[in-house]
């Protein structure tokens, strides 16, 4: 190999290197991003069950109040993950 060629192929490499680099603080950065999402979503998750819970065990006005409210917060999860995830 020629010093042109050498030079080429050692300029190469570095590309490489960084890119490779820069592929790594990538997926960290998604895996944070990811695990963020996961746990707000699981905390709405839990709140859609208890409401849903209390409707389980209540009755009259009030269960159709906390009913609304379940459906109202089903409809931000599925919206929330459909956007957020894909």
């Amino acid at each position: 190999m020629n010093d042109h060629e050498q030079t080429k192929f050692d300029e190469l490499i570095e590309e490489l290197k960084q890119g490779r680099d820069e592929l790594k603080v990538q997926i960290h950065l998604a895996k944070t991003e990811a695990t963020d999402l996961w746990n707000e979503t699981e905390a709405k998750w839990q709140h859609l069950r208890n409401q849903l819970n209390q409707i389980e065990s209540g009755a009259g006005d009030a269960s159709k109040d906390i009913g609304a409210a379940a459906i109202v917060a089903a409809e931000e999860i599925k919206g929330y993950v459909t956007v957020k995830c894909w």
